[in-house]
């Protein structure tokens, strides 16, 4: 399981239509990517819904230009959260968010701004 060091909420934007937070995520283990993850309001436990997670993999060095026209930026939301049958982790899934909104004031952030 991925490792959380830090969380920081980078924009809120929109995918698809749906409004959402881009959460920054730095692994604690020198050998993972930071992630992209993409949260809208939803009901249930959580009360937010993961929309992507992106592995960034970008070298400031080489690519100084944020964007995610290259292949520094791959989605693997359906790899971590899917099973070798394809089958969707729900339980993986809402534990990897819960340890994320855990962090910092991210849920209070989260909850003022999609109050608005």
């Amino acid at each position: 399981m991925y490792t959380i060091k830090d969380v920081k909420i980078r924009r809120f934007t929109e995918i698809d239509g749906v409004r959402c937070a881009e959460i920054e995520v730095n692994s604690a283990s020198v050998d993972d990517t930071g992630l992209l993850v993409y949260l809208a309001p939803a009901e249930g436990e959580h009360g937010y819904r993961m929309l992507r997670m992106i592995r960034n993999d970008a070298d400031m060095e080489l690519d100084w230009y944020d964007n995610n026209l290259h292949s520094a930026f791959e989605e693997v939301t359906d790899v971590v959260f899917r099973d070798a049958n394809g089958k969707d982790l729900h339980e993986k899934r809402g534990r990897f968010t819960r340890e994320l909104l855990s962090h910092g004031k991210v849920d209070s952030e989260l909850a003022a701004e999609f109050a608005k």
